[in-house]
């Protein structure tokens, strides 16, 4: 019987550029990790139990309902039920804080959160440790900093199912979120051993000279991001586009195993 897929997200953040008119941050995975060892890949990780919001929860920009439906429900990539489909949107949220150091929150005035105060920043930064270690919860952060997770600030993007037959498979939604003001990204050093911006094209590029190994998926969705010159092109579309799940076709005889995306949504995805 096929591994059973694990519920996960990713948050592709991008930024305009200082070489191109935009960057995505990506972070490269420890060559002792179990699964996809030593290559860059977009923030993000499976759903935990804390993802779940408490009853005491601030406003999260998303009710459980619209959360629900902008990943089309049960029957589209949303989880079984609403709490389950904003658990995701959550998931994706605390793995950006947590890979890249980036919070999307919002303060008692509405604006997003910024580090620009260094009390602040050094608090946050100790909090983002702490949430690696389990020793801390999302929630426990926003309720002392007086922050509410701000999810409307994530655009629902593509949802890719690991091939059957591959020893650890992950259900993913992934989101778009543009950096915010005042804040930087930079890679934890614990789940990841490098973190940097680039071009989706020059990424690719790198990768075909052997210089920045990839996993299928992030490859795929870097050729796919490279069509966009301009990140008001990429939002536009993606404000408009119906996401397609993707379940690729692997043959694991091989090595490496061959991928490919189906070819009835290959070009629609």
């Amino acid at each position: 019987m096929p591994a059973p897929p694990r519920p996960s997200a990713s948050v592709i953040l991008v930024r305009p550029g200082a070489e191109a008119a935009w960057e995505v941050f990506m972070v490269r995975r420890p060559a002792e990790s179990r699964f996809a060892p030593d290559v860059y890949v977009f923030p993000g990780g499976t759903v935990r139990a804390d993802d779940y919001p408490p009853a005491d929860a601030p406003p999260l920009g998303l009710t459980a309902e619209a959360a629900h439906a902008r990943l089309e429900g049960a029957a589209g990539a949303g989880g079984p039920t609403a709490p389950d489909s904003l658990a995701l949107w959550l998931a994706a949220l605390r793995e950006l804080f947590e890979e890249a150091g980036v919070l999307l929150a919002r303060d008692a005035g509405g604006g997003l959160v910024t580090f620009d105060d260094p009390a602040r920043a050094a608090r946050l930064a100790a909090d983002r440790l702490a949430l690696q270690r389990g020793a801390t919860t999302l929630w426990a952060i926003c309720a002392r900093e007086g922050l509410s997770p701000a999810l409307e600030h994530l655009r629902y993007w593509a949802h890719f199912i690991t091939p059957e037959g591959a020893p650890r498979r992950f259900d993913t939604r992934f989101f778009l979120a543009p950096l915010p003001p005042g804040q930087e990204a930079l890679h934890c050093a614990v789940e990841t051993t490098d973190g940097r911006w680039i071009a989706p094209a020059a990424a690719l590029a790198l990768h075909e000279r052997g210089q920045f190994p990839l996993v299928f998926a992030t490859r795929a969705h870097l050729e796919r991001l490279a069509r966009f010159a301009t990140l008001d092109a990429l939002f536009a579309h993606a404000a408009t586009k119906r996401v397609v799940t993707v379940r690729p076709w692997a043959d694991f005889s091989v090595s490496p195993p061959r991928v490919e995306i189906p070819a009835e949504v290959r070009e629609c995805w």
